[in-house]
């Protein structure tokens, strides 16, 4: 599971900015080694976990740490969603080249209206995150796209 996590997690943390930002300027070297950085020390911290042996309470940051990794695979499902439904190519992705998409604008606008209810759909049925995936995919799938 770790090693699908880990670069799960180096891409989101790449995606977590704001968007109007990412939009406005290319995503430059610095900021893919500070995200890396930031993915890196996050899957440090969840690896350390995994010797918890649940004899004990869970260490101080155990909740933080796995809500801040849980949120980045949630984040990864919706970029995912709105990248293929813009055009941009699987090959391309997770970097793009540094390029403009305009067909990701329009796809984007449906999408942040509709994600808040695939969310709470996903989150109230409590699935796997496989299962989520594939329910969030559904959810935000354009019709005629």
């Amino acid at each position: 599971m770790l090693r699908r996590l880990l670069p799960l997690v180096f891409v989101t943390l790449g995606l977590t900015t704001p968007m109007a930002s990412v939009a406005a300027q290319p995503f430059t070297q610095g900021a893919a080694a500070s995200a890396i950085s930031a993915a890196n020390a996050l899957s440090a911290r969840i690896r350390s976990y995994h010797r918890w042996q649940g004899l004990t309470p869970p260490p101080a940051s155990y909740c933080a740490t796995m809500r801040e990794g849980e949120a980045v695979l949630k984040q990864l499902d919706e970029e995912e969603e709105v990248n293929s439904q813009s055009g941009i190519s699987y090959t391309l992705y997770p970097c793009p080249v540094p390029a403009p998409y305009p067909p990701r604008a329009p796809v984007l606008r449906i999408l942040d209206a509709k994600a808040p209810a695939c969310r709470r759909r996903a989150d109230v049925l409590r699935v796997s995150f496989d299962a989520r995936r594939s329910l969030m995919q559904k959810c935000l799938r354009i019709p005629g796209t």
